[in-house]
């Protein structure tokens, strides 16, 4: 079991188990900056979320590969009811699930926009939270200019 320093701010905050099988190359991926997803071999479509077997061909053989991690709002929900204490003072946030231009959707919260200006279509990327030493989630935020 993974220790998670408890704070004001972890404090009943649902996080993600680092020991799990099937998402601990992404959680581990995340901790240094990378946006991984797996890959089939045979078809080399991308494949989220992460499975034991290949949907596309059974008999492939499943890798973890980085991605660009940019992509556009697929659809989006503002949330206004805190339904864990940590979020108490976060509501109203937005969830959003953003179609990368890989071919596969992810979802996730925001960060650095006011919720009620989220809209359909609307450019976004990866954007990392580190929470602490061992964690780090993945979250969407507008596209900046390059």
């Amino acid at each position: 079991m993974n220790a998670v320093n408890v704070t004001e701010e972890t404090l009943f905050r649902p996080l993600p188990k680092l020991d799990s099988v099937l998402f601990k190359p992404f959680l581990e991926g995340a901790a240094r900056g990378e946006l991984l997803v797996q890959e089939c071999q045979q078809t080399r479509k991308k494949i989220w979320p992460p499975r034991l077997i290949s949907p596309y061909a059974p008999d492939a053989e499943l890798r973890w590969v980085p991605i660009e991690g940019k992509g556009k709002v697929y659809t989006f929900n503002v949330v206004h009811r805190a339904f864990f204490p940590y979020y108490k003072e976060k509501v109203p946030y937005a969830i959003v699930i953003v179609e990368l231009e890989d071919g596969i959707r992810m979802l996730g919260n925001t960060m650095g926009i006011n919720p009620n200006s989220i809209s359909i279509g609307m450019p976004m990327e990866v954007a990392f939270e580190k929470v602490d030493e061992e964690i780090v989630l993945v979250h969407w935020q507008p596209q900046k200019d390059d």
